[in-house]
């Protein structure tokens, strides 16, 4: 959850400033600042999660899903809440999801595909289980969806989770409603059991079956018991991190004296080193970007490619680094990957960069995708460049390469 924004004096936002697009099975309403550029986004992912989970969870929706996407974060909380100052980034009603807009965060804070994902999870599980799932479990498993669609997308384990595992604070399943903070027990639901169970966990839910009595039934075991199954799980799969915590953050620290030496024979083991203890931490610092800035002072391209790889991989968004990966990428010879490199932030933060999308429409058209490159060059006119001759004139090159010649006599 991002941190909780200051109330502010605010009336419902207006109906008037939002684009709607129907097509099919989803209702899209962006703001007509930005719809003729987020739509192609939007609309995709929209369409692609409703086909997923439509397959996923057995369940065709008696009526379309409409997403809202709001520019301005105190409008999307008057929306939901009717009072400003809600922390949330998303909030679903029924077949209604609402959510920011990337324009309405910080460049880097905010995955918008993973919390469609996320939102839309909720749809599906509210309509199988009648309104009656419980909210650890819906969360759970709309966490789960954030990474079941892409490795890379969704929130990593930050150390205010590492401290809770180390502090002993999580809460046991059987009340977990009580003091709910996002948990990860459908994970273990679907490693052990398969993701079939869950689907029948479900369906015992929509009878109005509580927590204990539906984990007895289905896991065939205890509450008490699936509790020391799913810690010495996690313990398991967090051992490193989360055992390993006190001694990255003390060495991160001391790192930092080398780096501002220029010592780099001594950073780069120490990165690796770092990056190994505790992989999911890619927040500004991280140790994949001090790595990465150490080889290239060495001049060892390579070795900054993989290290800014690994920080994609593991889930870094800041635009600016996934931009450096892509340039070296692009020197290197790989105008694919580079262009890979630049699609991430689609899903980031693809607002207000028009040299971003006109970057990667340059790279798609090189490797002869003419479909990302129309896309991306559309994103650069609607992007409002200084230069809109230069901008269309890109379009009018896509199209041609892709044999549409009366759209690009247009542009």
């Amino acid at each position: 959850m991002a941190k909780k924004t200051r109330p502010s004096r605010c009336s419902k936002p207006s109906t008037r400033h939002f684009v709607t697009i129907k097509k099919g099975k989803i209702i899209l309403r962006l703001d007509k600042k930005e719809a003729d550029l987020l739509r192609p986004y939007f609309e995709r992912e929209l369409e692609r999660a409703v086909n997923v989970f439509e397959k996923k969870y057995e369940l065709v929706l008696d009526r379309p899903v409409q997403l809202e996407v709001y520019p301005n974060h105190e409008d999307f909380a008057v929306r939901t809440m009717g009072l400003p100052g809600l922390g949330a980034l998303g909030v679903t009603f029924g077949n209604v999801v609402a959510m920011d807009s990337p324009s309405g965060r910080k460049p880097g804070t905010f995955h918008w595909a993973s919390t469609l994902w996320h939102e839309l999870s909720h749809v599906y599980a509210l309509a199988a289980t009648k309104h009656r799932v419980p909210r650890w479990f819906t969360e759970g498993l709309a966490v789960h969806e954030e990474t079941a669609v892409d490795p890379e997308w969704g929130d990593r384990l930050d150390p205010g989770a590492i401290r809770a595992m180390k502090d002993k604070k999580l809460l046991p399943i059987a009340t977990l409603d009580k003091g709910f903070t996002r948990p990860s027990y459908p994970n273990q639901v679907i490693v052990k059991w398969g993701w079939q169970t869950l689907l029948a966990m479900l369906r015992d839910f929509a009878t109005g079956a509580g927590t204990p009595a539906v984990v007895e039934k289905h896991l065939k075991i205890k509450p008490e018991e699936f509790d020391k199954e799913f810690l010495a799980w996690l313990e398991k799969s967090t051992e490193s991190q989360v055992k390993g915590f006190e001694e990255w953050t003390k060495r991160l620290r001391a790192m930092s004296a080398d780096v501002k030496a220029k010592n780099w024979d001594k950073v780069i083991p120490e990165a690796e080193a770092l990056g190994k203890i505790y992989p999911d931490y890619v927040e500004a610092g991280s140790p994949y970007e001090i790595l990465a800035d150490a080889h290239l002072e060495k001049k060892n391209t390579a070795g900054a490619i993989a290290a800014l790889n690994g920080y994609a991989k593991a889930g870094g968004r800041y635009p600016a680094t996934l931009k450096k990966l892509a340039k070296l990428l692009d020197e290197a010879g790989q105008p694919e990957q580079a262009a890979r490199a630049l699609e991430r932030i689609n899903f980031i933060y693809p607002v207000q960069d028009e040299e971003m999308h006109r970057l990667q429409g340059e790279l798609w058209l090189k490797v002869g995708n003419t479909d990302k490159a129309i896309r991306e060059f559309q994103a650069s006119v609607f992007s409002k460049p200084i230069d809109a001759a230069t901008s269309y004139y890109n379009l009018a090159r896509a199209y041609r390469a892709a044999g549409q010649l009366d759209n690009a006599r247009d542009n």
